[in-house]
């Protein structure tokens, strides 16, 4: 499943919660992060127990940023490869 918000339309700490409570909790206490050297374009993962993958691409342009979340099944290929 993926969408594309933008921050304004979407709490991000509550997709997390809502991700993490259909999936059986977090697995790992730290989601993993990375940015563009110029901060314009980021990602974040965030694990669940049963293996499932939320996954946020971010991008900046001028004062927009967009937001684009994907849940990731177990064992799911990575598309950018």
């Amino acid at each position: 499943m993926s969408t594309t918000l933008s921050p304004d339309n979407i709490d991000d700490d509550s997709r997390m919660r809502d991700f993490l409570a259909r999936h059986g909790g977090a697995f790992g206490a730290t989601p993993r992060r990375g940015e563009s050297p110029d901060g314009l374009r980021g990602w974040s993962e965030v694990y669940a127990v049963d293996g499932h993958i939320l996954r946020c691409d971010w991008s900046k342009e001028d004062d927009q940023t967009e937001m684009r979340y994907e849940e990731r099944p177990p064992h799911a290929p990575d598309p950018r490869t």
